[in-house]
């Protein structure tokens, strides 16, 4: 983030809610005994995210 710009606190924010949103899906991938893709997971993971960040 921080090569394409990003300054900080965005870059380092982003690259944890990176993370954070990597562990949640692929937490529900095992859980869910890989039922559904983790590409499918991980995009609605982030969609979550998206939507509690964007609330007012």
């Amino acid at each position: 983030m921080r090569r394409r710009g990003v300054g900080e606190p965005a870059a380092s924010l982003t690259a944890e809610a990176g993370v954070a949103v990597f562990k949640v899906a692929f937490g529900r991938w095992i859980s869910e005994s890989h039922e559904r893709d983790l590409g499918h997971l991980i995009r609605e993971s982030l969609d979550e995210l998206k939507a509690v960040t964007a609330a007012e």
